[in-house]
């Protein structure tokens, strides 16, 4: 299906609180895989959490987000800004991700919409 992130909720806090991406879970499988104290088989009974908790301890960051009603300008300028490859766009209403924005993404609109966009 091409997911290559999911946010991820915080039932306790009743928000987002990050991004899970498929580097991240590489990591994680490869930092229990070398670990003696561990056997693979009791990486089904892990939590996402308490794996977030354990692995992001020392660079654990807020979630950098955006609304829907911010600018290209403003999205672009976030990406570079905290140094991260995806944006989710989240309402502030409902507090629902929308959709996640990513550098390709933005040039893709960018290649498509150029003829369009007042210079």
């Amino acid at each position: 299906n091409g997911l290559r992130a999911a946010t991820l909720w915080d039932s306790k806090k009743q928000r987002y609180v990050g991004m899970l991406t498929i580097t991240d879970f590489i990591n994680f499988l490869y930092q229990y895989y070398k670990s003696p104290m561990v056997q693979i088989y009791e990486l089904e009974e892990h939590k996402i959490e308490t794996w977030r908790e354990i692995y992001l301890q020392s660079s654990f960051k807020h979630l950098i987000s955006i609304p829907p009603t911010a600018s290209l300008f403003d999205a672009v300028y976030s990406l570079i800004k905290y140094k991260i490859h995806r944006l989710p766009v989240i309402d502030p209403i409902s507090g629902n991700v929308l959709h996640v924005l990513t550098h390709k993404r933005i040039l893709k609109f960018l290649h498509i919409f150029v003829h369009r966009l007042v210079l």
